[in-house]
């Protein structure tokens, strides 16, 4: 569910944000150039969760951002620097929510 969550917030922030952001031209830090990669980790890594592919949340993050490391330095396309430390950004924030939530239930 959580998996499902993100990838339809990707594809509704790219079909509002993005286009409202390039309409008007505001800088916002590359964050509407970024969207995709920054809900592909959580996204990606709930989904491996859910289908139990990794017992740990964390070792399915380091596989998302492996991935799609991968994905961003192989020449499917144009190289993008940031759509890159987006994903690491993405997988870093994943990982301390994890945390949080961990430090949560233990209470």
């Amino acid at each position: 569910m959580g998996s499902g969550f993100f990838f339809i917030l990707g594809i509704v922030l790219s079909n509002t944000y993005r286009p409202y952001i390039y309409e008007n031209h505001i800088f916002d830090f590359h964050l509407a150039d970024t969207i995709g990669n920054l809900v592909a980790v959580p996204s990606l890594s709930l989904l491996l969760l859910a289908i139990r592919k990794y017992e740990s949340l964390s070792k399915a993050i380091l596989y998302s951002i492996f991935v799609f490391t991968l994905y961003e330095i192989i020449p499917f396309g144009t190289f993008d620097f940031y759509d890159l430390i987006a994903t690491y950004i993405s997988g870093l924030l994943t990982y301390l929510i994890f945390l949080l939530f961990k430090r949560v239930n233990k209470r």
